[in-house]
């Protein structure tokens, strides 16, 4: 009986002394962080920063219509007020649809620059899983906690530059 015991504690401590690889990337910062990543963000900058210019443009002419609706309030007729009044709140929903339809602009394009860039960041993940011999990579965002020395965003950064 203390055989079969023993034998049964030695199988369970060869199967449990087989560690699992673990490490977690954050797979999207490392495209964004590299260098066909930054390369190929500055188009894409540049067009949400102008997008950001023309929405600040249209919140400050607004803002000014509505100092010169208040400044105005006492000299224009009922009539003229409630009109001016109505006309800056259809304006003020416009800057809102506008400016929901730019976030959504700005997310399509990161989502495309994202798929771009997926392949290459795919190779050099692959490339590193190989090297390292890892069971699991996780992504950073799900794991409640990983030791920094699991995390291998940084060297998949450096991969992706290495090999493009």
């Amino acid at each position: 009986m203390k055989k079969l015991v023993s034998v049964l504690v030695g199988l369970l401590l060869i199967g449990s002394a087989q560690a699992t690889e673990v490490a977690v990337v954050d797979f999207r910062a490392a495209l964004l962080q590299s260098n066909i990543g930054q390369e190929a963000a500055k188009a894409p900058k540049q067009k949400v920063a102008d997008m950001d210019a023309r929405l600040k443009e249209e919140q400050a002419t607004l803002q000014q219509l509505a100092e010169e609706l208040k400044r105005d309030e006492l000299t224009l007729s009922e009539e003229e007020f409630k009109k001016r009044r109505q006309g800056l709140a259809q304006r003020q929903q416009q800057i809102q649809v506008l400016a929901a339809k730019m976030q959504n602009e700005a997310k399509s394009i990161e989502q495309q620059l994202i798929k771009s860039l997926t392949p290459k960041g795919e190779l050099a993940l692959k490339a590193i899983i190989e090297e390292k011999k890892l069971d699991l990579v996780l992504n950073r965002q799900l794991s409640l906690y990983a030791n920094q020395g699991v995390d291998i965003t940084g060297e998949l950064v450096k991969r992706i530059n290495k090999d493009n």
